[in-house]
């Protein structure tokens, strides 16, 4: 066989392998893109953002915290330069329509399948992009064809595979993502599969047939129920959280939507006359509640207001914190 045939083979062989390989599915499926983008907008070890590039408002802020260096090194760690951005000839083709603006151009990120901005960022960014060779962007493609079916976990599923992967960075810091992502997926979807709460795998039958399919057998669980009194301690196997009402006369009513309710809870004299051990646990509490309420707020003065209130539990916290050491270095 010549040489020129051998090499029209190869070239064909290639076509035929470039040809297998699709467009990924959220760039044409508008649906599929924006619900990968949701979540990775949400999920707290991914955090894409900003929203809007021309006011980010402290989303540089916030993420150069997080990787604890500066707001001018954050600003330089965008999607357009992470190793997972795709902006490759043949991802171009694939993209509908226009794909670039004033501030930069979309791309496709293999990390988390979605279309996204050269001008954003997120929690997971690499360095060492963007791919801008069709050999390269169908390499990412089959080492990601696997992990394109992890969109079909539930948003429950979803949610712990991020709190399983963070925790896996947090004691393995060193551990590639591609690691990280198919061993939290995988202990996902078996946490998953644990029965919901108030109910317990049977001790002998574990599992039962329905319609055909084999599932965990749940029975109602008797054990650990929350006694009708409170006794000021969570019982075992209870769903309870931390900071329950277990004895009302404990209690005290908190307001966090300002600075001011902070302050006004925090000078009762029902708070003042605890003990600093419950003292702390009330100011942790206004603290996660005021963070949850300026997380999810939407309108930008109530966010304002509650970034201010939120600020001013933190400080209350670390005093708190710092409070508690002196404590026990005394004794």
């Amino acid at each position: 066989m010549s040489i020129r045939i051998k090499f029209k083979k190869l070239a064909d062989t290639a076509k035929a392998d470039a040809a297998s390989m699709k467009c990924p599915a959220a760039t044409q499926d508008l649906k599929l893109n924006t619900k990968n983008r949701d979540a990775a907008i949400h999920a707290e070890h991914i955090q894409y953002g900003p929203l809007n590039v021309d006011e980010p408002g402290d989303y540089w802020k916030d993420i150069a915290d997080y990787w604890n260096t500066t707001e001018k090194a954050a600003k330089a760690s965008k999607c357009g330069n992470c190793t997972a951005f795709d902006i490759s000839p043949r991802m171009k083709d694939c993209m509908p329509g226009q794909t670039s603006d004033e501030d930069g151009e979309l791309g496709y990120c293999w990390m988390h399948h979605f279309k996204c901005h050269s001008a954003r960022s997120c929690r997971t960014w690499a360095k060492g992009g963007p791919i801008s060779e069709d050999k390269i962007s169908f390499d990412w493609q089959e080492r990601n064809e696997d992990k394109l079916e992890e969109r079909k976990l539930t948003n429950a599923e979803y949610k712990k595979k991020g709190e399983i992967a963070k925790a896996i960075k947090r004691k393995n810091p060193n551990m590639p993502d591609e690691d990280v992502y198919p061993i939290a997926t995988a202990t996902a979807k078996k946490v998953a599969e644990r029965c919901q709460k108030g109910y317990k795998t049977h001790p002998t039958r574990k599992t039962k047939i329905m319609f055909g399919k084999k599932y965990r057998n749940c029975v109602k669980a008797e054990e650990g129920k929350d006694p009708k009194k409170g006794t000021g301690k969570k019982p075992k196997g209870s769903g309870r959280r931390l900071y329950t009402d277990e004895n009302p006369s404990d209690t005290v009513s908190v307001k966090f939507s300002s600075v001011s309710d902070i302050r006004d809870t925090f000078s009762k004299a029902s708070f003042k006359n605890k003990s600093h051990k419950r003292q702390s646990q009330i100011i942790n509490l206004v603290h996660q509640r005021v963070r949850a309420a300026y997380k999810n707020a939407k309108d930008p003065k109530v966010k304002a207001r509650l970034k201010k209130a939120y600020d001013y539990a933190k400080k209350r916290k670390e005093a708190s914190k710092k409070k508690t050491q002196r404590m026990k270095k005394n004794d």
